[in-house]
């Protein structure tokens, strides 16, 4: 994952911004590592070492530097990473998995053993599941110190250290200071919410992303208006909303023991990880797309709160506009939610079509259920367990299996070609969109909402093969 040494010196040397989060620089002479755009006077080359990750620094004995702040580089995006098994572990441990379970469980979870597990993170990213853990509740640590007023003991709580003491040993570890000298403030009193930033790369479609995840909002559960969304989480209202270059997370004091997940969530949800860079620049370069990427760039692919709830909506919305399958899932939280959304327990056996659909669909959502229950959720967050999956239960059909790829599991490569509008964008039927969609790979899912936002066309219908 570590791009060529001589690639990495020419982009340290340069300050290149495109590479900054591909990776981090180690410097013998002070034992910090750096990112490659560090403002400070660059070190002879002798004296550098490379790593993928500010973990796999951290995890060889650098600290991070105090001027550039390694720790708060971009998150790796999913595609840079081959094998999905790190991938849905990075998942589970961006969630705080590691906070409160160890490795093997983690490793049990994802159907390999621990020592596997750890080697495959090695070959990907330079560092162990446990090294990566740690950079992420030391650099959430960091962000909650500089944005936030919080005391020291919820910073601790939030990261997931468990206790102030090992908050504390880890910072004189790593910094060489303990966190109130970081912070450089004075004790404050607990405050009633808290609000912490997530930035993302530019451009990034508020105009898009908002509308999509309103016209798809459950009454009772979530609300989107003016650039917020504010969903209810435990009882407890969270709220997202758009503050120039970032989105502000805010939470109240009940759920700080759930910061991380809440953070991996919204950055999933909002999409916020992805490389527009990357995606437009491959994207914009297509025929069929190029005048809908110059039209609205950043565009981004919306994610999914809760992956079980993600996938029964997807069923609800098979051949219905959109507007039905969100009035049939309120509905279904109405009958049999309680104020949250039905749990799998509860649908397995429910009169699911009694809310207003056929009784086809409604055996689909009890197939779901019966199949989350069985095998755990962990399938719909899988690029490659989520199809087969879905596809042997009775009632679901690819484009449910390509939805759900798409927006649960975040394939970014994920195609749904028999959707109505995909294919009268493109003029085109499923085979031939399927088959003039092969140039976009591995971006089709972005492709599908650049579709879906300017109903582009191509300048010509896709090419048919010999065999048409």
């Amino acid at each position: 994952m570590l791009p060529a040494e001589d690639v990495c010196r020419r982009a340290r040397l340069s300050r290149d911004p495109r590479f900054d989060g591909r990776f981090v620089v180690g410097v013998l002479t002070t034992g910090v590592f750096c990112r490659p755009v560090c403002p400070a006077r660059a070190p002879a080359e002798d004296n550098v070492r490379y790593f993928a990750t500010a973990a796999a620094a951290l995890q060889a004995g650098y600290r991070p530097c105090l001027r550039c702040r390694p720790e708060r580089v971009w998150p790796r995006p999913d595609w840079t990473v081959a094998s999905q098994t790190v991938v849905r572990a990075l998942e589970r441990i961006e969630q705080g998995f590691l906070n409160t379970h160890p490795v093997s469980e983690l490793a049990s979870s994802m159907g390999v053993g621990e020592r596997h597990l750890s080697r495959l993170f090695r070959q990907e990213l330079g560092a162990t599941p446990k090294g990566l853990a740690r950079m992420q509740r030391l650099a959430l640590a960091r962000r909650l110190l500089d944005e936030t007023d919080l005391p020291i003991s919820d910073v601790a709580l939030c990261a997931g250290y468990g206790s102030l003491r090992r908050c504390n040993d880890e910072f004189r570890r790593v910094f060489r200071r303990p966190p109130r000298e970081l912070r450089r403030r004075g004790p404050a009193e607990r405050p009633a919410a808290l609000r912490l930033r997530l930035p993302f790369r530019a451009p990034w479609r508020a105009d898009w992303v908002f509308p999509f995840l309103a016209r798809r909002a459950l009454a009772g559960i979530e609300e989107v208006s003016d650039g917020t969304l504010t969903r209810r989480v435990d009882g407890h209202a969270v709220s997202v909303r758009l503050d120039g270059d970032a989105l502000v997370l805010s939470l109240p004091a009940e759920l700080f023991p759930a910061t991380a997940a809440l953070v991996a969530g919204t950055r999933q949800v909002f999409d916020l990880d992805a490389d527009p860079a990357a995606i437009d620049g491959h994207l914009g370069a297509q025929p069929a797309l190029a005048a809908a990427v110059r039209a609205m760039p950043g565009i981004r692919v919306p994610g999914a709160w809760d992956p079980f709830e993600g996938a029964v909506k997807a069923i609800l919305g098979q051949q219905v506009t959109v507007d039905r399958a969100t009035l049939l899932a309120t509905r279904l939280v109405e009958a049999y939610g309680d104020g949250a959304f039905p749990t799998p327990e509860v649908l397995v056996d429910a009169d699911v079509a009694a809310v207003g659909m056929p009784g086809a669909r409604g055996r689909a959502v009890r197939g779901l259920a019966r199949a989350v229950l069985d095998r755990g959720p962990d399938f719909l967050s899988d690029p490659r367990e989520v199809r087969p999956t879905l596809l042997a239960i009775d009632g679901i059909g690819p484009w449910t299996a390509e939805y759900v790829a798409m927006r649960v599991a975040h394939d970014p490569d994920a195609f749904p070609a028999s959707d109505s509008a995909v294919r009268k964008a493109l003029d085109a039927t499923a085979v031939e969109a399927e088959r003039g969609a092969e140039p976009w790979r591995p971006w089709r899912a972005y492709a599908v909402m650049y579709l879906w936002a300017t109903g582009a066309t191509p300048r010509r219908r896709p090419n048919p093969t010999k065999e048409d």
